[in-house]
């Protein structure tokens, strides 16, 4: 079983109530410009609230530095979403893209899929980088338009080193345009 795929199994096993309490999240960037960002994290989608209109990218970051898109996967997904509350699957989000590979990342066997790996979500410190951390979410808004193939190549050029909390630091300068507005949420997750 994948990485991904024990990690979801993981998700459904945790209580329902998890995704409806308040998500502990790290912020940067135009917040009052974005909002509230992650509103509700469960085993089949991550639920975010935008104040207007925003382009967004979604991603699983380990604390190794390892980095997965949830969203955008495909060429065609528009990342354009609409002020108000928003939604992005995590559980199964069919991909083209077999297993694809960005240099220094590890290679995920089914792409497009969110995979935990314990028995119980609980909410972690946005920050915290000690190794009870499963891994972070990571919400990226920007009034930039931007596509998966974009995304990737990109992060193929961006360094790995210094783990995950260093990684997260590098993903907006590398992805948005200098002088556009941007916002990036942070949600640590903890799996037990």
């Amino acid at each position: 079983m994948t990485g991904r795929s024990l990690l979801c199994a993981s998700l459904a096993l945790a209580e329902p109530a998890i995704a409806r309490t308040q998500v502990v999240q790290n912020v940067q960037g135009d917040v009052a410009h974005f909002g509230e960002g992650f509103t509700a994290i469960s085993e089949r989608r991550v639920d975010f609230r935008l104040l207007r209109p925003a382009n967004v990218v979604l991603f699983w970051v380990t604390p190794d530095g390892g980095i997965e898109l949830f969203f955008p996967v495909r060429s065609r997904d528009k990342t354009f979403r609409r002020a108000g509350g928003n939604a992005i699957s995590v559980s199964d989000i069919p991909s083209p893209i077999q297993a694809p590979v960005i240099q220094g990342a590890p290679v995920s066997g089914r792409a497009g899929q969110f995979a935990p790996t314990g028995s119980l979500l609980t909410g972690a410190p946005a920050r915290d980088d000690s190794s009870d951390v499963s891994g972070y979410w990571v919400l990226l808004t920007s009034d930039a338009s931007i596509t998966a193939l974009d995304v990737q190549r990109k992060l193929a050029l961006m360094s790995r080193e210094g783990g995950g909390l260093a990684v997260i630091d590098r993903l907006a300068p590398v992805l948005v345009p200098q002088g556009t507005l941007w916002a990036q949420y942070v949600a640590g997750v903890v799996l037990r």
